[in-house]
């Protein structure tokens, strides 16, 4: 056991261990296979990121977060990984953005912001985020182009190159909003603002891959829009997500067969994402949280000394 806690501290699991602890008392009261799905309301102040059970079709919980609290910042990008949720603002209404916010989940309660990180692509507006294998992907160049995808470790740094988005004529994509990293590695994304049409783009050349288009249904047939997606791949599932018509979280096949669907409280939703189990690289914890969690260790350790002096 000793030699366990050592590689811990060596590797730096530790703080992912505490972090999932963390994202474990964040969720406690809600099934284990209940599928959470969170969304980011664009509004010109003030807007919602608001959280509901897909698995009951019920609203959990939702909050302000700061970002959206000032001036007219409009909502766009929500990621939750474990107990963290990122998300993204268009300053002053369709403005660039100017930072990948992080606040704590807390069931949907949200918090104010714990950390920040700077626009990976300054002077855009980063319109959707998404994450994978350990990295937190900002799709941005809204509204006006040309979009770009580009992959931090989640907590600030650049991983690889800036991937231009392309369709199958080679032009640009200009003001998509919907992006997702599926299971087999491409990339999910509509053709235009709020067009319920998806098509897959190869992650390292950013180019459209043909015959892949796929669109959200309701039980009525097709949504007339569409922004957000994700999807379930990293639970062991088959299905889609979609926010549809600005209003609902509808669930369907990889093919675009309805599931069943799940009303949001209010309307005006752009991006949504499933709640991850796990996070990746956590916010470096404040001053005060190296203090508390200082004081622990020490603690820790001066009753492991009690325990073998005994």
């Amino acid at each position: 056991m000793p030699e366990q806690r050592i590689a811990l501290w060596r590797t730096g699991s530790l703080a992912l261990a505490l972090a999932t602890t963390t994202a474990l008392v964040g969720t406690t009261g809600l099934a284990r296979a209940d599928v959470l799905v969170i969304a980011n309301q664009a509004a010109f102040g003030g807007g919602l990121i608001e959280t509901v059970d897909a698995t009951t079709g019920t609203f959990v919980n939702s909050f302000v977060p700061d970002g959206a609290k000032l001036g007219t910042n409009n909502g766009r990008g929500v990621e939750v990984l474990g107990n963290f949720v990122y998300y993204t603002e268009l300053t002053n209404g369709f403005g660039p953005t100017d930072f990948i916010r992080v606040a704590n989940f807390n069931n949907g309660a949200g918090s104010g912001d714990i950390f920040q990180y700077p626009n990976p692509v300054p002077g855009t507006g980063v319109v959707d985020l998404a994450a994978a294998g350990g990295l937190v992907y900002a799709m941005t160049g809204y509204p006006a182009g040309p979009e770009v995808v580009q992959a931090t470790n989640g907590s600030g740094v650049n991983v690889g190159p800036t991937v231009t988005l392309t369709t199958l004529t080679g032009a640009n994509l200009t003001d998509s909003d919907g992006f997702t990293v599926l299971g087999n590695g491409n990339w999910l994304i509509n053709d235009g603002d709020a067009v319920n049409s998806y098509n897959q783009y190869n992650p390292t050349t950013g180019a459209e891959i043909a015959g892949t288009t796929v669109q959200a249904h309701n039980a009525s047939g097709v949504c007339g829009s569409s922004t957000g997606v994700d999807n379930d791949a990293f639970l062991g599932g088959t299905s889609l997500y979609f926010d549809c018509n600005l209003n609902s979280i509808v669930q369907d096949t990889l093919s675009g067969v309805f599931i069943s669907e799940t009303p949001l409280t209010a309307g005006n939703f752009e991006d949504i994402s499933l709640v991850q189990a796990s996070p990746i690289v956590p916010p470096a914890p404040e001053p005060a949280s190296l203090s508390i969690l200082g004081a622990a260790l020490v603690g820790f350790g001066v009753a492991r000394r009690r325990k073998r002096s005994t």
